[in-house]
């Protein structure tokens, strides 16, 4: 890598005389302007000039620009260079016998001020005058730009010009002649003066012009002066490696004379490093000449870790700046710390810093992060997650035809096989990558279309011909979440590429929620019962969707037993989502979903701003077999639960099995229980024997855990929280089957095998039931499905919540 040497002209002055506002004028007007500027300057006359060209505004006569602007010390110096500055006279500005002065600043003299000066040709530049010696002191030059009029040289409209010495700091530059022809360049060269003792800071030397002369006044800052003896210290060209590393140390004198043959610069690695070798330094300018030996920069080890340079040899005393490539490696693993390798500065010389990181040390291997997880909607597709950047922690960390594999947690699956099924190989989204890494490929491996492999590959698509670490970086993928699913999104992380661990891509909250105004009590075997408003709330636009034409409906379910008893008002109260086609009915759902009532309405235009839908006042009946407890809404339907309802079948089942329920709210009790009805919920910890069995605290002797992505619970103290009796749970150790009764339904697991029969029908489960510390357990939806219950996952506190469905 080369360093590129910028020199930006600052303080580039534009004087205005008057005015700022620029009008397009003719040629003619142009010349007549320029013509008449110079008369009607001297005249101190304007008005006529208007009345003929009717301008809104004059150029300057004369701007000021720094061409040169070194950096010096603050240490006094009689022979100090300092820059260059430039004066342009604009075309017919200048009058004759115009001056102009210029002052250097405090700190600052001439080195003559005998009023000697010397005039001499220069090829390049025509003549120079010099106030002193020649090539020496300050010089001063005139220079007619190069379409002057034909047949004239460079300079034949000036006919004279003069510097002389004001006093020691300040001096006259008369001319005679005037610029009709064309723009005239003044140059002042500060070759030599007098540091008596400046101060820190820009050195700005002042331009008075003679009122009247056709020139104006200006400021030009000629120098930097910074501390004596400072050092610019950088490192450029570092490494990223698990071993050996290489980079460049960039010296620069601030001042010239800040390093010489008393002074050093001693850099110290830290712990578990050392110094293994330097090359010959590279001069990119000033007098330390390295081009023949290491000898002018000299470098020394004094210990493994310790490295002393020197400058010897200068030529001259000019500011300088070299390049020093130096290597270091590792020689004790167990102290040596990952990360940044930090150098301690320290010598006699003073430096700008006093530390320097001059590698990146690591192992092996890389790292998976997710810079920023975004908040999605649970029940919805297409919801775009953080990029998820996987990082090696070294160049060339990652071995070629290895892998690494992202699963998403139960609830949750990659958008591209959601929509077309398994065997997808596209992703939803992109991939970008940096130093040298290309060329990782994708696919999704298993049957629920949760896991995404990374194939990384052949060693020749790596990056081990960068310095850096290679990333990837997955952009803009997308998952589908069922409904019900709450909490923090996060991916776990694997494959033969060594990484594991887990990483949060987003934060999931329900797209929508149910409120009741009031709670009240109601009575079994009566109609007409009136509960409190109840309030469906969008959490953000279009949480309720609109995808499929006319069909997209939203269902508010009640628990069997509970009917409308008419139906309801229901409108939007808040935003501008539309709906319509409000009805309500009594559905049988099939086996366990008997007798719900239900209220049903359609959406006609998706929200632009999260919305609120009211249901009024609705009035219910309740027959005489709901038992005791709450009477619990359900919001459910494509359009509160989209992802239960659409897709893949095969990724779906699962979600239209267990979870279709966006959101659910008590809206009234019922205090006297049927006969023989029993209500219960139970919530079971991962990890954890305790168990709660509607708010009672139980043990069991073994733990709900998750394996293989699944979710499991011990079969037998899930079915007695559902309120199956102990002499209903029966083993025939002869068949390895396990029978469980609970009201009419009768349901048999046979163990290492995949079959579960309900009430005499066979259902092939995608898992083999297995015993853990001799209990049998299931995944959760086919607990589910064995004792007709609710379960939902809580992915924060990893609980897993069992309800019964009647």
């Amino acid at each position: 890598m080369s360093d590129k040497i910028r020199q930006k002209d600052k303080n580039n002055i534009s004087v205005y005389i008057q005015g700022g506002e620029k009008k397009v004028m003719t040629k003619f007007n142009k010349k007549m302007i320029n013509v008449l500027a110079t008369a009607t300057l001297v005249a101190g006359v304007a008005a006529p000039i208007a009345a003929l060209t009717a301008p809104t505004a004059i150029h300057a006569s004369s701007s000021y620009q720094s061409l040169k602007n070194p950096t010096i010390g603050t240490n006094a110096n009689a022979n100090t260079k300092l820059g260059l500055a430039k004066i342009t006279i604009s075309k017919a500005s200048l009058t004759d016998n115009g001056s102009f002065t210029f002052t250097l600043p405090k700190g600052f003299k001439f080195n003559s001020t005998d009023g000697k000066t010397v005039t001499k040709e220069n090829a390049s530049v025509g003549k120079v005058t010099y106030l002193g010696d020649a090539d020496y002191g300050v010089a001063v030059n005139f220079d007619l730009a190069d379409n002057a009029t034909a047949g004239k040289d460079k300079t034949s409209t000036i006919t004279k010009t003069e510097v002389k010495a004001l006093s020691d700091n300040s001096a006259q530059v008369n001319i005679s002649g005037n610029n009709v022809a064309d723009d005239i360049d003044i140059y002042v060269n500060f070759l030599s003066v007098n540091a008596t003792g400046p101060s820190n800071g820009p050195v700005k030397v002042a331009f008075d012009a003679q009122s009247g002369s056709g020139l104006t006044s200006g400021e030009v800052t000629v120098a930097n002066v910074v501390s004596s003896g400072q050092v610019s210290l950088a490192a450029a060209d570092t490494e990223s490696n698990s071993d050996k590393f290489d980079f460049t140390l960039k010296v620069k004198e601030q001042s010239s004379g800040s390093l010489d043959t008393n002074s050093n610069i001693k850099l110290k690695l830290p712990s578990g490093f050392k110094w293994t070798s330097y090359q010959k330094a590279i001069n990119v300018y000033g007098d330390i000449n390295s081009s023949d030996s290491k000898d002018n920069v000299e470098v020394k080890f004094t210990s493994d870790d310790t490295a002393e340079i020197r400058v010897k040899n200068r030529a001259d005393v000019k500011e300088s700046q070299f390049r020093l490539p130096l290597s270091f490696e590792v020689n004790d693993e167990s102290v040596a710390k990952t990360g940044d390798v930090t150098v301690n500065v320290s010598g006699n010389t003073t430096t700008d810093v006093s530390s320097l990181v001059v590698g990146t040390y690591g192992e092996i291997g890389g790292g998976v992060t997710v810079a920023n997880p975004t908040n999605i909607l649970a029940g919805k597709d297409e919801q775009k997650i953080g990029d998820i950047s996987i990082k090696e922690t070294v160049a060339g960390s990652f071995v070629g035809e290895r892998t690494v594999t992202l699963r998403l947690p139960e609830g949750a699956r990659w958008q591209s096989p959601y929509e077309k099924g398994k065997g997808q190989t596209d992703l939803n989204g992109s991939i970008e990558y940096t130093n040298g890494l290309t060329g990782v490929t994708y696919a999704y491996t298993d049957s629920d279309n949760r896991t995404l492999k990374l194939i990384f590959p052949k060693d020749n698509n790596l990056s081990k011909n960068s310095s850096d670490p290679g990333t990837v970086t997955l952009k803009n993928v997308e998952v589908a979440v069922q409904p019900g699913f709450s909490g923090d999104l996060n991916v776990e992380v694997a494959g033969s590429q060594g990484l594991s661990g887990s990483v949060k891509v987003a934060t999931v909250k329900q797209n929508v929620t149910l409120t009741a105004a009031s709670k009240p009590n109601l009575t079994i075997g009566l109609g007409q019962q009136q509960v409190g408003d109840i309030t469906i709330t969008e959490a953000a636009k279009e949480a309720l969707v609109k995808k499929d034409g006319n069909s997209t409906y939203a269902t508010l379910e009640l628990p069997e037993g509970v009917y409308f008893a008419e139906t309801p008002e229901v409108k939007v109260t808040a935003g501008d989502l539309k709906i319509k086609s409000v009805t309500t009915d009594t559905y049988d759902f099939g086996s366990g979903y008997k007798n719900r009532g239900t209220l049903r309405f359609y959406i006609d235009s998706e929200s632009t701003a999260p919305s609120t839908i009211t249901i009024s006042s609705p009035k219910l009946i309740v027959d005489r077999t709901v038992p005791q407890g709450d009477i619990v809404a359900k919001l459910k339907g494509d359009a509160a639960a989209y992802t239960a309802y659409h897709g893949v079948a095969a990724t779906t089942q699962t979600w239209k099995d267990s979870n279709t329920v966006a959101a659910s709210v008590a809206i009234a009790t019922v205090g006297t229980p049927a006969p023989g009805a029993t209500k219960t919920k139970a919530v079971f910890t991962l990890g954890s024997t305790s168990y709660t069995v509607n708010g009672e605290s139980k043990t069991a002797d073994v733990a709900a855990y998750a394996e293989n992505g699944r979710t499991y619970l011990p079969v037998r103290y899930a079915a007695e929280a559902l309120g199956v009796s102990p002499q209903n749970i029966l083993f025939d150790k002869a068949t390895s089957t396990v029978t469980l009764i609970k009201g009419d339904r009768v349901a048999q697991i046979k163990l290492n095998t995949n079959l579960l029969t309900v009430n005499g029908s066979v259902i092939r489960m995608d898992v083999k039931a297995v015993t853990n510390k001799n209990r049998t357990v299931l995944p959760i939806f086919w607990v589910s499905r064995a004792l007709d219950a609710s379960i939902n996952y809580d992915a924060t506190a990893k609980t897993v919540t069992v309800e019964n469905n009647n």
